[in-house]
């Protein structure tokens, strides 16, 4: 879930997005959802890595068609549910962190067709690679649009066994069985099945063990645990006993919010140079002027079509169109790009924000190259240097590249100047000094042209969510 993502329009026709099902309710919020009768309800689809094929963290990179899903994929980890448009996408998963399809490295799983429908939500498990049996996907259906939820003092819960412990199907047979004892609860489960959702009273304390089939020997015996009132639960049997220890995994099934902000450094016209910005079709802003930084906003999870038009309507041809993922529970800023030329297209430079509190004593920065002022992108690469001499903070920055987090000293002013990796001696941009506060994490973010926009830094707070704008001499 860390990372940085370059959105080409190219990506679009990876995905076809369905009707707009996002609209704004209140002047308060970026974005909000309010579903309509005529519009096409997404599917809901969460993920688990539940595949023990190496030891260690077993990082896995998840493409939906050419799509980043997430590029550190740990095993164990969880996406709870994401919007996803209906339809039928090639998943591959490559071994290792990946922000885009690898050139000359073979997925370790390649899914040529999965097909998720309109208004249904799926679990799909990465499952398999040890003791013979293979890697593959598990893809399990937990609501259809008949589906009865549970009452208003049941909740559900599904035992799903991704457990490959033992070669052989009939050695990984389990009893699901009350801890108290008594009748099992689900009997000879093997590896790859998964209950039915079983209907049980909220509020009470639920306390189950694993059993190796048809005896009192303990596999797994996870803590207790209550469903909330209409809540749904998966809970998994993951592990190999081998590469990764057996153990439970408790998979809600809910749909979680992101938090999204927007940045416009694109110095594609003079002026306010503004821009409307729109998710799924549907409008979200159209006052975006350059320089302007959004506030966060909730955003529910899920893959979404991005347009930004030049002007104050959805007009006309976008000057981006492409595809953006937003994971739950993770902060973004996504910045708007370029001149709108061949040279400096305009994209959306998606960077996943770390709020995590430096130690004592410190700050943390970002810093983002996104002033295209030289007349070719190789031109603009930069080495930052103090005005005072030691060695460079960052070297060879490129457009459209990001340094960071870096930590640094607080209470400590920062004469800082921009200099061409081509030509180190000729200073570009002398930013202002800059004093960061004692656990401060801050992105940096140089934009303009010199032509349309003079440059300038923005600076973001990633905690406070504080903006401010600083102008940079231009030298």
């Amino acid at each position: 879930m860390r990372r940085i993502v370059l959105v080409r329009i190219a990506l679009v026709m990876a995905i076809l997005l369905s009707t707009a099902w996002f609209a704004v309710t209140r002047s308060t919020a970026l974005f909000a959802q309010e579903v309509e009768p005529e519009q096409v309800i997404p599917a809901r689809v969460a993920l688990v890595h539940a595949a023990p094929f190496a030891a260690g963290n077993a990082r896995v990179s998840v493409f939906f068609d050419d799509l980043l899903i997430d590029n550190s994929f740990d095993f164990g980890d969880v996406i709870t549910y994401l919007n996803v448009p209906p339809g039928t996408y090639r998943v591959r998963i490559f071994v290792g962190s990946f922000s885009s399809i690898p050139t000359g490295v073979t997925p370790a799983l390649d899914v040529p067709a999965v097909t998720v429908e309109a208004n249904t939500d799926y679990t799909v498990a990465a499952v398999g690679g040890s003791n013979d049996f293979p890697l593959e996907l598990l893809p399990l259906v937990d609501r259809l649009p008949t589906t009865t939820p549970p009452g208003s003092a049941e909740g559900q819960v599904r035992v799903v066994h991704a457990a490959p412990f033992a070669r052989g199907l009939p050695a990984t047979a389990v009893d699901v069985v009350p801890d108290a004892g008594g009748a099992p609860i689900a009997s000879n489960v093997r590896y790859r099945d998964a209950t039915p959702f079983l209907t049980l009273p909220s509020g009470t304390p639920i306390d189950v063990e694993a059993r190796f089939a048809g005896t009192n020997v303990v596999l797994i015996d996870p803590d207790a645990f209550t469903l909330a009132p209409g809540q749904r639960l998966s809970v998994f049997a993951i592990g190999d006993g081998t590469n990764q220890p057996v153990r439970a995994l408790v998979v809600p099934a809910e749909l979680r919010n992101a938090q999204v902000r927007l940045v416009h450094a694109a110095p594609f016209a003079s002026g306010p140079a503004t821009a409307t910005v729109t998710l799924n079709d549907t409008v979200v802003t159209n006052a975006l002027t350059f320089g302007l930084i959004t506030p966060y906003s909730n955003v529910p999870a899920g893959i979404y079509r991005v347009r930004i038009f030049a002007g104050a309507s959805a007009t006309g041809t976008p000057v981006f169109d492409g595809l953006a993922v937003f994971l739950p529970q993770t902060n973004y800023t996504a910045v708007a790009i370029g001149r709108n030329t061949t040279t400096y297209p305009i994209a959306v430079l998606l960077l996943t924000d770390d709020p995590t509190r430096p130690p004592l004593g410190q700050a943390r920065l970002r810093i983002v190259h996104a002033a295209p002022f030289a007349p070719t992108v190789e031109a603009n690469q930069v080495h930052i240097v103090s005005t005072t001499g030691g060695p460079p903070l960052v070297t060879g920055l490129d457009y459209a590249e990001v340094a960071g987090y870096l930590t640094v000293p607080a209470l400590t002013p920062f004469n800082l100047r921009l200099v061409s990796a081509l030509t180190p001696g000729t200073p570009l941009l002398n930013l202002p000094p800059l004093t960061f506060a004692d656990g401060q994490v801050v992105t940096a973010i140089a934009v303009g042209d010199v032509t349309n926009q003079e440059p300038n830094l923005l600076v973001l707070e990633d905690l406070t969510l504080t903006r401010v704008f600083l102008p940079f001499a231009v030298r």
